[in-house]
Parts: C-alpha cells; sequence; structure tokens
C-alpha cells in the first residue's frame, strides 16, 4: 500500500465516521484546487465556488457510503466535472425556458395589439399615462418637453422662442425622457 492509499483510506474511514475534522482537512486540501478546475470549464469563478461547495455538501451527505478502496482525488475531481457538465444542462434549460416565456410574452402581446378592441384600450390606457407622466414633470422641463414632442418644434425654436440656450432645451428634453422612461417602463415591454 502507498502513502496516498493509506491517508485516502484513514480519510474515508474517518467520513464515514462523521468526524468533522476529517471533512475540513479534505475541505482545505481541495477546494482551491477543485475550484481552480471548475473555473477552467464554466469561466465563471463565483459559480465555480458554488459548485465545488456543493460537490463537498454531497461528499457529506454520501459519507457513509464511500468506498474505502476509492482515489479520493479522482474522486473528488470526477465529482467536480460532472457538476461543471450538469451546469451546462441547467444553464441550456434556463435559457430555453427564458426564450419560450420571451416568445409568449410577444405572442400575447401581438395578439393583443391585433385584437381592435384590445389595441384601443392599450392605447387609450398609454395615452393617459403618458399625459399624466407629463403632468408630474417640472414646469419648466414639461413646457420644453409638449413643445419639442407634441408641437413639432425643433431646439433652436425652443430657445428662441423661451430666451434660453439650446444646450438648457437639450438638457431638459433629456431629463423628461429618462423621467418618462421609468413612469413609463411597464408599457415599453408590451412593444419591444
Amino acid at each position: 500500500m502507498n502513502k496516498d492509499t493509506i491517508n485516502t483510506s484513514f480519510f474515508i474511514h474517518q467520513l464515514k465516521q462523521g468526524q468533522n475534522s476529517a471533512f475540513e482537512t479534505l475541505y482545505h486540501l481541495y477546494f482551491q484546487k477543485l475550484s481552480h478546475f471548475a473555473n477552467s470549464y464554466i469561466e465563471n469563478d463565483e459559480e465555480a465556488k458554488e459548485i465545488v461547495q456543493n460537490v463537498f455538501f454531497k461528499l457529506w451527505k454520501k459519507r457513509e457510503k464511500l468506498d474505502i478502496e476509492i482515489n479520493l482525488h479522482a474522486y473528488l475531481f470526477k465529482m467536480v466535472k460532472n457538476s461543471c457538465l450538469d451546469y451546462f444542462k441547467h444553464q441550456k434549460v434556463k435559457a430555453n425556458y427564458s426564450q419560450h416565456c420571451e416568445n409568449e410574452r410577444k405572442t400575447i402581446n401581438d395578439l393583443a395589439l391585433m385584437d381592435e378592441p384590445s389595441s384601443q384600450y392599450i392605447e387609450n390606457e398609454l395615452l393617459q399615462k403618458i399625459n399624466a407622466s407629463v403632468d408630474k414633470l417640472p414646469e419648466a422641463c414639461k413646457r420644453i418637453f409638449i413643445k419639442s414632442r407634441f408641437q413639432g418644434m425643433n431646439h433652436k425654436e425652443i430657445a428662441e422662442e423661451l430666451e434660453i440656450s439650446t444646450k438648457t432645451v437639450e438638457n431638459q428634453i433629456t431629463k423628461a425622457l429618462k423621467f418618462l422612461r421609468l413612469e413609463l417602463k411597464e408599457y415599453t415591454a408590451l412593444f419591444l
């Protein structure tokens, strides 16, 4: 029997007995190596560390069933490799589900927009929300925004009429648009 086999047998025996000190020793010996190994697969340091944490958790849960004859080093690396492969499968399932949900959302929105009464209702609701949101703007900002977006005036025309700089007009319109994007974010999803 070589030295590694003796140490492995000893650690496995200690683990099977529920010895926390053996588990902690293995954890400290292998955590960084296994994390680096996992990260070489998935290229995400945090996810790699989480995978290794889960491997150690599984090892602790399975400790009573561990075979004394196994090569613990190879066993741990194989567990990490398999967990990385499971991670990829899970990511693929998540991506497919997310795409499916996005497709469903778009289909529902398209159907709602094709339905004339629903479309009219959404349009009326949106117009009310836009008007209410514009009314919330500070007075000077609101005045400039209305002249630009509802009256079709360009920045120079607004600046001349209000006797302000075009830069002030640009800043106020930018401020208004930023505010309106936040106010109307639930509606923008309908049209994307």
